[in-house]
C-alpha cells in the first residue's frame, strides 16, 4: 500500500490552523478534528492491506454496469489496527465533555465484559447494518451516535488504505455515478476544479475523489435544471457554497477551487464550513452523510 508521509499530516494541520485563523468560532471543533486526524495518521503507518487483483475485463464490466470495484463487506480489514485506533479515539473523545465521558465509560465497560465485540461492530458498520446498530445500542444502553462515530473513524483509514491500492483501476471519464467507484459509499463534499469547473466528489468512507456531472444531483440523480440551485454567504468568499436539490431536498457543500489561492484539504473544509450545514438544514434540506464530527 502507499504509506502516508509525515508531510501529508503536516498539510492537514496547516490547513486546520489557517481555517481557525479565519473562523475563530470553529476553533474548538477544529482542534478536536486535529486530534482525531493525528491519531488516524499515526495508526495508518501500521495498517495491513490484503492485495486485491481485479482483471481489466472485470473492471470494464463493473464500470459499465455501475458497480463499484469492491464490495466493502468483502474486504479483509486490518482489525488489529482498527481496534487500536478505536481505543485511541476513545481517549481523545473522553476530553470533550462530562456527558461523553460517561458514555465512553459505558462503552469501555461493555468492551471489557465482552458484550461489545469490535470486530463484529466494524463488520456491521461497513455493511451499513442499521438494525444491528439500533439493537446493540439499545440492548447495551449505549450512545448509538458515539459508537458509530468511533467505529467509522476507526474504519475509514482502513478503507483509505484499500483506495490507495485500487485508485489506478478507476476510469474517471467513464464513471458518472453519485457513489464512489471504489467502495460504493456516498459523497461527503464536492469541489469544482480547473478552469472549466469540473466537479469532483469526495468519498465519505475511503476518501477517493471522482469526477461527476455539474448539473446532476449525486443523491437522486435528477438532471432537471429547475431542481438545482446553490447559495453562499454574501460576506464570505464565493468559494464556499451549498448545492441543493429541490427534488430530493438533499444538499452537498461545494468548494470552488477557482476562487481560492491556497492549499485546500476537502475533508477539513467540510468541518470548517459547519455554519453552512446549519443554514441548509434550517432551510429544510438534509445532509445525506454525517461528517467526521457527528457526535
Amino acid at each position: 500500500m502507499e504509506r502516508q508521509s509525515p508531510e501529508a499530516l503536516d498539510r492537514i494541520i496547516q490547513r486546520i490552523d489557517a481555517i481557525e485563523e479565519k473562523r475563530p468560532s470553529h476553533k474548538e471543533v477544529l482542534e478536536f478534528l486535529k486530534e482525531i486526524v493525528t491519531e488516524q495518521y499515526e495508526v495508518k503507518e501500521q495498517i495491513r492491506v490484503e492485495p486485491v487483483d481485479i482483471k481489466e475485463d472485470m473492471v470494464k464490466l463493473k464500470t459499465r454496469e455501475g458497480f463499484p470495484l469492491v464490495d466493502k463487506k468483502d474486504l479483509k480489514l486490518d482489525m488489529e489496527s482498527g481496534i487500536t485506533l478505536f481505543k485511541r479515539l476513545c481517549a481523545v473523545v473522553q476530553k470533550r465533555s462530562d456527558k461523553i465521558a460517561d458514555d465512553l465509560k459505558k462503552i469501555n465497560e461493555k468492551l471489557d465484559e465482552g458484550e461489545l465485540n469490535l470486530e463484529e461492530l466494524f463488520e456491521k458498520v461497513v455493511a451499513e447494518d442499521e438494525e444491528y446498530l439500533d439493537a446493540t445500542a439499545g440492548k447495551l444502553e449505549l450512545n448509538k451516535e458515539l459508537v458509530l462515530f468511533l467505529a467509522k473513524n476507526s474504519i475509514n483509514p482502513l478503507l483509505e488504505a484499500y483506495a490507495d491500492q485500487l485508485k489506478g483501476y478507476v476510469h474517471q471519464k467513464k464513471w458518472w455515478k453519485g457513489y464512489c467507484p471504489i467502495c460504493g459509499s456516498k459523497p461527503l463534499i464536492a469541489a469544482l476544479r480547473k478552469k472549466e469547473g469540473e466537479r469532483f466528489l469526495l468519498c465519505s468512507s475511503c476518501g477517493f475523489e471522482w469526477r461527476f456531472g455539474r448539473m446532476t444531483c449525486p443523491f437522486c440523480g435528477t438532471q432537471e435544471r429547475n431542481k438545482h440551485r446553490y447559495f453562499f454567504i454574501e460576506k464570505e468568499s464565493k468559494a464556499y457554497r451549498v448545492d441543493v436539490c429541490e427534488k430530493c431536498k438533499k444538499y452537498i457543500k461545494t468548494i470552488d477551487m477557482r476562487e481560492l489561492f491556497e492549499d485546500v484539504v476537502l475533508a477539513v473544509e467540510d468541518i470548517g464550513t459547519l455554519h453552512l450545514d446549519i443554514i441548509a438544514q434550517n432551510e429544510g434540506y438534509e445532509r445525506e452523510v454525517a461528517n467526521i464530527l457527528n457526535v
